[in-house]
C-alpha cells in the first residue's frame, strides 16, 4: 500500500467533518496548494484556533449570563488569551474544567510554529504534520466544548447566543457580571 502524504492526510481529515468545520478552515486548501510555502497555512491554522477560542468564550459568556452582546464582545476582544490561559478563562466563565492534557495535543505544532516565527526553516512535511495537528486539536476542542457546554466553536454558531425568551442584561448589570468574572471592563462603556 502506498504511503499517504501529509498533505493528503489533511484533505482526508477535513473530509470527515461537517460543512461548518470545513468552512472555518475554508482558505486552508488554497494556502497549502497555491502558495509557494506552507508556512502561511500553519499561521492561518493558529489564527483560526485563536479566533475560535475567542468566539467560543464570547458565545459561552452570552449563553451562560445573557450579557449585553456589545459589551461582552468588547470584553472578550480585550481579554489576553495565551497558550496557557485559555483553559482558565473557560473555567472561570463556564465553571467547568477542560482536561489538563488538552494543550498537549497542540504542543508539537506550536514547536514547529515557533521555529518558523523565529526565522528557522522547517520541511514542508513537518509543516503539514503541524497543520494536521492543529486540525486535530480543533476537533478535540470542539468535542470538549460540546460535551461541557453544548456547542462547538469551530463551525456555525447560529442560535447559540440568541434566546428571545431571556433578554440580554442591561449594560450596568453586564458590567457587574464582567467584573465578577474578572474579565476586562470595556473602555468607554456608555
Amino acid at each position: 500500500m502506498p504511503k499517504i502524504s501529509e498533505r493528503q492526510k489533511i484533505t482526508d481529515f477535513l473530509g470527515n467533518f461537517d460543512q461548518g468545520f470545513r468552512e472555518y478552515f475554508a482558505l486552508l486548501p488554497e494556502l497549502l496548494d497555491n502558495v509557494s510555502s506552507s508556512e502561511p497555512a500553519l499561521a492561518y491554522c493558529f489564527q483560526r484556533i485563536e479566533m475560535a477560542q475567542r468566539v467560543g468564550l464570547y458565545a459561552l459568556l452570552m449563553r451562560e449570563y445573557r450579557t449585553n452582546s456589545d459589551l461582552a464582545w468588547r470584553s472578550i476582544d480585550e481579554l489576553q488569551i495565551d497558550r496557557n490561559s485559555f483553559a482558565d478563562h473557560f473555567k472561570r466563565i463556564s465553571g467547568k474544567q477542560l482536561p489538563e492534557n488538552l494543550r498537549d495535543r497542540i504542543k508539537p505544532a506550536e514547536t514547529v510554529r515557533d521555529r518558523i516565527m523565529h526565522g528557522r526553516s522547517e520541511r514542508r512535511a513537518a509543516i503539514h504534520r503541524a497543520v494536521l495537528i492543529c486540525l486535530q486539536y480543533a476537533d478535540l476542542l470542539n468535542s470538549q466544548f460540546h460535551t461541557k457546554v453544548g456547542f462547538k466553536p469551530f463551525g456555525q454558531l447560529r442560535g447559540v447566543t440568541s434566546n428571545r425568551a431571556r433578554p440580554q442584561l442591561d449594560e450596568r448589570i453586564t458590567l457587574a457580571v464582567l467584573a465578577g468574572l474578572k474579565l476586562p471592563i470595556p473602555k468607554n462603556p456608555r
